[in-house]
């Protein structure tokens, strides 16, 4: 596997507050990486530096090799997709209008050719196809979040950043967003999402990075990274880390 990011000594500030401090990770083709930390960690805003929609205070991303301010922006359009929080849309699009959208980097390319097959396909694999003629206000915050995943999908890109894509769904789409997610691994895209479940990113994720406090607190395979001395330290809390009987992957649980 190539390296796909390559993040040295990255740090993020926004006036006196440091938000990323020196952070040092690498991405490689074909792995997910899970971003998981307290709230304030620095996870969103780490996600944003490595895209290049956040500007470094120090430290250099490269992607595919080059750095951020080598890429133009169409070029950066066709290799990395970002998936943000915000899930909300200006005017009252339709669903396949806004999955479409993920299209826009490839007009004009040989690429643009396959735009309806790949939005058709985008739309089934996020289970939005039967919205597709909804106006996108008119949905829920699942089902937004959703549509949005399919916008990125449709992109194409070989890297995919998403921000917290199970934030909003219920137990099933988020199993099956974390499915579409190590799939892409699988075929080689090089996948970075923040999340908060443990469990979730231990039973998908290639590696885990924990973030506390701006900082890199731990960075390894889910069997490395998920365990109490670490985890009751980062998040201030009482944990017990047990084996999945079916996956034998961690399972981490508050103590109460």
């Amino acid at each position: 596997m190539t390296a796909a990011i390559h993040a040295r000594d990255v740090t993020v500030r926004a006036g006196a507050a440091t938000l990323v401090d020196g952070v040092s990770l690498e991405v490689r083709h074909g792995e997910l990486l899970a971003l998981v930390g307290p709230n304030g960690a620095g996870k969103s805003t780490l996600l944003s530096a490595l895209s290049g929609e956040r500007a470094l205070a120090g430290g250099l991303v490269e992607l595919d090799g080059r750095p951020l301010s080598a890429w133009q922006p169409g070029a950066l359009a066709r290799e990395r997709a970002v998936l943000t929080q915000d899930n909300e849309v200006a005017f009252p699009f339709t669903v396949a209008e806004v999955v479409a959208m993920g299209r826009s980097p490839w007009r004009g390319r040989p690429e643009a050719e396959r735009d309806d097959a790949v939005i058709e396909e985008s739309l089934v694999r996020a289970d939005v196809a039967h919205l597709a003629g909804r106006a996108f206000p008119s949905l829920s915050g699942g089902e937004r979040a959703r549509v949005s995943l399919a916008r990125v999908l449709a992109q194409g890109t070989r890297i995919v950043m998403l921000d917290e894509p199970t934030a909003a769904l219920d137990i099933r789409h988020q199993e099956e967003v974390f499915g579409l997610a190590r799939a892409l691994a699988r075929a080689g895209s090089a996948v970075v999402v923040v999340v908060h479940d443990l469990s979730l990113a231990a039973a998908y994720a290639d590696r885990i990075a924990v973030l506390d406090r701006a900082r890199l607190a731990g960075l390894g395979s889910p069997r490395e990274v998920l365990v109490p001395e670490l985890l009751e330290a980062v998040y201030g809390l009482g944990v017990r880390v047990i084996d999945d009987p079916d996956t034998r992957l961690p399972v981490v649980l508050p103590r109460r």
